[in-house]
């Protein structure tokens, strides 16, 4: 799993009802003037595009509610809007950069995406609907099932806004404590995806010093220094609480482990997946 988190910096979240069709932005039940609209708006704002609804169960009223989310390092934040009627989500625009968001409201605490899109992979179903379900039972405000994220083969997985952290192949039975533990400030080992906002590279980075160093928190780590270092390798210096730098060294192998995997519940056939190799690893 690891470096495996779709690169992603900003989210726009659209809630939508009922069905959605194989697409991985399934807006074919929407008119196509706001589909349309809803593209045009992410494209413009660099952002990400995701449908949401909440768990089945959970309490829904009129309308739809709307995120405008950055998960850049140092301007994490979560906009809400509620819109009453789709005229007024035709030619809104979503607040990125900005101090002042007229009729957003800023969304306290984190969000929490469940991956539950069938219609694209079944094992996003299979798996991310009971997770979701469980973990709203314990955060009712906070979590939505979402469209296609990234890495069906990982289901259940789950992102934490506004970070943009992937946590992947969390069960049923572990999705609260997962979630605790999170909010305790500690990443659950062997379910750590990457964080959307940073480089590959890096992500793969953080996972090797995590492992070696034992520094499991949420804010450990941060990446200081990218910079390239040969053929498809990296040198990444990752610094921050929890101890003294980690001078990492990583090489992109696009022909893996040599071995084929089937990457998805619906896949064809089985490929080889492409995976970071660690080359040195210096902790000061």
């Amino acid at each position: 799993m690891t470096a495996t988190a779709s690169r992603v910096e900003r989210w726009l979240l659209v809630e939508h009802r009922g069905a959605w069709g194989p697409e991985s932005v399934p807006t074919r039940r929407m008119s196509q003037a706001l589909a349309r609209s809803l593209a045009r708006q992410a494209q413009t704002s660099l952002a990400r595009l995701l449908l949401v609804r909440r768990p089945s169960g959970t309490p829904s009223g009129d309308g739809r509610w709307v995120f405008a989310v950055d998960s850049r390092p140092g301007s994490e934040r979560v906009l809400a809007r509620h819109i009453a009627d789709d005229s007024e989500l035709v030619d809104l625009v979503p607040p990125y950069g900005v101090d002042q968001a007229p009729g957003w409201t800023v969304h306290e605490g984190p969000l929490y995406l469940v991956c539950t899109h069938g219609r694209h992979d079944r094992c996003c179903a299979l798996r991310g609907r009971p997770v979701a379900k469980v973990l709203a039972g314990a955060h009712p405000d906070r979590v939505w099932e979402s469209s296609h994220v990234g890495g069906d083969r990982f289901a259940a997985n789950l992102v934490v806004l506004p970070e943009g952290l992937y946590v992947g192949r969390v069960e049923v039975d572990q999705v609260v404590a997962v979630v605790a533990a999170l909010t305790a400030g500690t990443l659950p080992a062997g379910h750590v995806r990457g964080r959307s906002s940073l480089p590959l590279p890096t992500q793969a980075a953080q996972q090797f010093a995590r492992d070696a160093s034992g520094r499991w928190g949420v804010d450990d780590l941060a990446p200081a220094v990218q910079e390239p270092a040969g053929p498809d390798a990296w040198r990444i210096l990752l610094s921050g609480p929890g101890g003294g730098d980690v001078d990492v060294v990583v090489r992109y192998d696009r022909q893996g482990e040599g071995s084929r995997h089937v990457l998805s519940c619906d896949a064809d056939e089985a490929k080889v997946p492409p995976l970071f190799r660690l080359v040195s690893l210096d902790l000061r």
